[in-house]
């Protein structure tokens, strides 16, 4: 079972979640490109490009490869499971089922992808915003503000966790250089020839990926279910009980 954490998180996304199932499962949790405790030579003539959806996909696919790794059941949560559906549709891995929570597939107004993105993208991409923002999430309550706004109540552990995170600039330069690099329509035009089930679990509190707007965007994708329970945007940490619940019933019908 491979789990994915989204943008701006880590292995630390599943902690709560992944120790439950280690005993009926192998489990496989990583840190994205650039994320936690990997590093990426974003320094390259292509450092930026590495972060698009399809060189991450392209990432974690031979990362997998080199573990002889074949995931039956493969977990992602925010951004995390547009890499996983892109893994799948590339013919990367061949899972029964993705379970989505909270799936970052809401993309952003076709003007923001015209007009501004690409002048967005070249200014979030400098070093120099990633270590201002790391000096941000040290010096300020920057952390909490931004982690309060996604409509989720953390506990004192998990929001330690992502302050010391937010406070490394390679990490921050990742996550917002991914963010400036996918191209989700793209994506979500692709998905309509998805064979494999999508199981999607949505926060009726998430204010980053609002339930209505994720629930249009889901009806649309084959084969793909729909479970919302009151929660917000980070519900491994939130509600690890409830995920881990998904995962369980979803190995019982692979099996």
């Amino acid at each position: 079972m491979l789990f994915l954490h989204g943008t701006g998180g880590s292995t630390h996304s599943w902690a709560a979640c992944t120790e439950a199932l280690t005993s009926s499962c192998t489990v496989v949790s990583i840190d994205l490109p650039g994320h936690g405790f990997t590093q990426r030579d974003v320094g390259a003539p292509d450092g930026p490009a590495l972060f698009s959806l399809h060189r991450m996909a392209q990432a974690v696919g031979d990362l997998l490869d080199r573990l002889g790794a074949r995931p039956v059941l493969v977990v992602g949560h925010s951004a995390g499971v547009p890499i996983l559906l892109q893994m799948v549709l590339d013919g990367r891995i061949a899972p029964s089922r993705v379970l989505g929570v909270n799936p970052a597939l809401v993309p952003p107004p076709a003007l923001y992808l015209a007009l501004l993105a690409p002048l967005l993208g070249a200014i979030v991409e400098r070093e120099v915003i990633a270590q201002g923002g790391a000096w941000l999430a040290q010096a300020t309550r920057i952390v909490e503000v931004m982690l309060a706004s996604s409509g989720t109540r953390l506990s004192p552990d998990a929001l330690a966790r992502y302050r010391w995170l937010c406070t490394q600039p390679e990490h921050v330069h990742a996550a917002l250089t991914m963010m400036s690099r996918w191209d989700l329509p793209a994506l979500l035009r692709d998905t309509l020839a998805l064979r494999t089930p999508l199981e999607v679990l949505a926060g009726s509190r998430d204010r980053w990926v609002p339930a209505g707007a994720l629930r249009r965007v889901v009806d649309r994708i084959p084969h793909a279910t729909w479970r919302e329970i009151e929660a917000g945007h980070l519900i491994p940490d939130e509600r690890p009980g409830d995920v881990v619940q998904a995962v369980r019933r979803a190995l019982a019908e692979t099996a």
